[in-house]
């Protein structure tokens, strides 16, 4: 028992545990951090006095207009000013002044965590980012909570302004720590957070659900019902709280999302007593629930109301929160005086998470700056039930509920090395079902992403940086290719195979966007220090043969066919031209108009493998912005050109491309044209001559 506990905290710990916070205390507005050493101390939370600048924005400040300041973290409720107090609603600025070493070559970094309700981050008086749209009035403000993470300018000095409104809380300003950082260091910790609260909210979802399972297999046990029930509470407020997960995966108004926090704290504490009750119905006072059922039953219906209403109960309800979990803790001490079984483990439970409940309840009214932990004491307190009251029944489920467990990671780990849309187009719904020369005959598009010159830049590197790059590329462009509809069907080194079994469209439109992510990737990897990297990518429309390679004791799915590897050598046609997305002339008259991209002719190339040469189509759309408006703009003029060097005109030819790459440079196909003509241009003089 004991060791289960220390188990529970040292998990409690790992969820919470991150590098503290360094508190710097401005002064009027300055704060000089020349000689802090963020190797030792790498996140400074920005406390002290910011200059406050009340219903102005960062672009309209001038620095005569206001000598007020205001110590944050905390909200402008209630700040002097000359005709009165202010209230919650309204717009601010608040600026700081940062003097930083003057050789500091690390990126820095500002985490901003939410803020009532909406912010904007300047820096140097350029925007960096923020949370909604900030603005003078309710008709220009969007309110959204939720994290960012911005990257500050390469200066020794920089002014920091936050911009904030709120017009629907019932507090407006700043109420959660500033901090800079190393920018690496800022990801690192917030997309930690994000993973905890991940993984709090997975376990406490699989708990509910056994808990639900359990009743529905033993009615009488009406605690499991209760357990499952305070669960699906505290699931729902860790995923509309702290770093708010759930918009990271569903687009949630933040009305909705205020509205979802509110419930989940409104009905945590009488589900938690419902459950008590349930289990010691001697020791429980009936009247005191439904109590609490009442009083969360008229909030409830409080949340029809605007904001502004509801949120005043945030004042009011913490009282009946904490009393609540008091009068728990007062009567579960009655249940263990009377020896009541396992009552024990359960007072430690509810006394870990009334601590937590309380913590939380003045971290959310900025009494204190911790952050929220109720839903990680939460965690441990229903690993207690399931202890203290799962015992029989998991020694006949648990094997069960392992076993099951065990085949569903065993699926998810075979679906990553054989997709699970593969499996589909065999006709097969489980891998355990595939056999050795299974195939089918299908017509898809196939996309080849190869990265140029690898083998030269991989050189540069040891094993596990080259490994360490191709997951960092590869997690950007995968998804991609499920997004519009592809799937993965193998990795060759650096190169992407893709299969696209739908519409021509999502192959060319995937194209494109991975260039769009590559040039994202580059800038990041521009920021580190390190070299861009370019990648060619060539399609091709035909029919294939997808099946079962192999011997009995080694098979793998795999695709045969002609049109994968002409997929393939158009690919290697894009460092012929240094273009970018090259597609063949099936792909392109297959997709006729639906083709919803810009796109010229190139040529007539010879295919390594086939008699016949093949026709290839330039995706424009696959360049930077700027250079594909370009080469749009000249396309009429190109196509001229090309059709000059086609009837070996090549006077003619030269002229119209010479034209061209005045205009555009850095137009490569134009330059490979040029070339040609003059080389052709050459050889009819030597015919002619000799």
């Amino acid at each position: 028992m004991k060791k289960l506990f220390l188990f529970l905290i040292l998990f409690h710990l790992s969820c919470l545990s991150e590098e503290r916070n360094v508190k710097a205390e401005a002064e009027k507005g300055f704060l000089d951090l020349s000689h802090h050493s963020f190797v030792n101390e790498p996140f400074v939370v920005l406390n002290g006095e910011w200059k406050f600048f009340w219903n102005t924005s960062p672009l309209q400040i001038k620095e005569t207009d206001s000598d007020l300041f205001l110590n944050l973290p905390k909200h402008w409720n209630g700040y002097k000013m000359n005709y009165g107090s202010l209230g919650g609603f309204g717009h601010a600025s608040f600026r700081i002044k940062l003097k930083l070493a003057d050789n500091k070559q690390e990126t820095m970094a500002l985490t901003v965590p939410e803020q009532d309700t909406s912010y904007a981050i300047y820096a140097n008086g350029k925007y960096l980012g923020g949370s909604g749209k900030p603005g003078p009035n309710p008709n220009e403000y969007i309110p959204q909570v939720k994290s960012t993470v911005v990257v500050l300018p390469q200066s020794p000095e920089i002014t920091i302004d936050l911009y904030v409104a709120n017009y629907v809380h019932r507090k407006g300003g700043i109420w959660n720590d500033i901090v800079i950082s190393n920018y690496t260091k800022a990801e690192s910790r917030l997309t930690k957070r994000k993973i905890n609260e991940t993984m709090l909210s997975s376990i406490l979802a699989f708990v509910g659900f056994f808990f639900l399972v359990m009743y529905f297999y033993n009615r009488d046990g009406k605690h499991t019902i209760g357990i499952f029930l305070f669960s699906l509470a505290v699931l729902l407020r860790t995923i509309s709280t702290g770093e708010r997960i759930l918009i990271e995966f569903i687009d949630v108004p933040y009305w909705i999302l205020l509205r979802l926090e509110y419930l989940s704290w409104y009905w945590s504490a009488p589900l938690l007593y419902h459950y008590f009750y349930t289990i010691f119905p001697e020791d429980f006072s009936k009247r005191m629930g439904a109590f609490f059922y009442t009083l969360s039953s008229i909030l409830t219906v409080g949340l029809l109301l605007p904001p502004v209403y509801f949120t005043e109960t945030a004042s009011i309800y913490p009282i009946a929160f904490v009393a609540n979990g008091i009068i728990i803790f007062i009567y579960l001490y009655r249940a263990y005086t009377k020896k009541r079984m396992e009552s024990k483990p359960l007072l430690f439970g509810m006394l870990l998470v009334l601590a937590a409940a309380t913590n939380d309840v003045l971290h959310a009214e900025s009494y204190i700056h911790t952050m929220y932990v109720a839903p990680a004491s939460v965690v441990i307190f229903v690993f207690l039930q399931v202890m203290t009251f799962g015992r029989i029944v998991r020694q006949t489920m648990t094997k069960t509920l392992e076993f099951a467990q065990e085949q569903k990671q065993l699926s998810n780990s075979f679906s990553r090395f054989v997709p699970t849309e593969f499996l589909y187009h065999l006709g097969k719904s489980d891998i355990r079902y595939v056999d050795l020369g299974d195939q089918v005959q299908k017509r898809m598009t196939i996309l080849f992403a190869d990265i140029r010159s690898f083998t030269e830049f991989s050189e540069t590197l040891t094993p596990k940086e080259n490994f360490d790059f191709l997951n960092s590329y590869l997690q950007r462009v995968g998804p991609i290719i499920r997004h519009n509809n592809g799937f993965i069907d193998k990795f060759i080194g650096d190169a992407v195979m893709a299969l696209f079994p739908y519409d021509i469209n999502d192959a060319v439109k995937a194209a494109v966007e991975m260039q769009d992510a590559i040039r994202i990737y580059n800038g990041h990897r521009a920021n580190c220090g390190y070299i861009p990297i370019e990648v060619g990518i060539g399609i091709h429309t035909g029919n294939l043969t997808l099946g079962i390679l192999g011997e009995h004791k080694r098979m793998e799915g795999t695709v045969i066919s002609d049109a994968v590897n002409l997929a393939s050598r158009i690919e290697g046609i894009t460092k012929l031209f240094s273009s970018r997305i090259v597609i063949s002339a099936d792909t392109f008259i297959e997709a006729s108009e639906g083709l919803g991209y810009h796109y010229r002719l190139l040529d007539r190339v010879a295919i390594k493998g086939k008699t016949e040469s093949v026709f290839v189509v330039e995706v424009l759309d696959g360049y930077e912005p700027d250079k594909a408006s370009r080469l749009i703009s000249i396309k009429d003029e190109y196509t001229l050109a090309l059709d000059a060097f086609r009837r070996d005109d090549f006077k003619e030819a030269i002229d119209g491309f010479s034209k061209l790459l005045d205009k555009n440079p850095d137009d490569s196909v134009s330059r490979l044209f040029l070339e040609r003509c003059h080389e052709a241009k050459e050889r009819t003089k030597m015919e002619f001559g000799s």
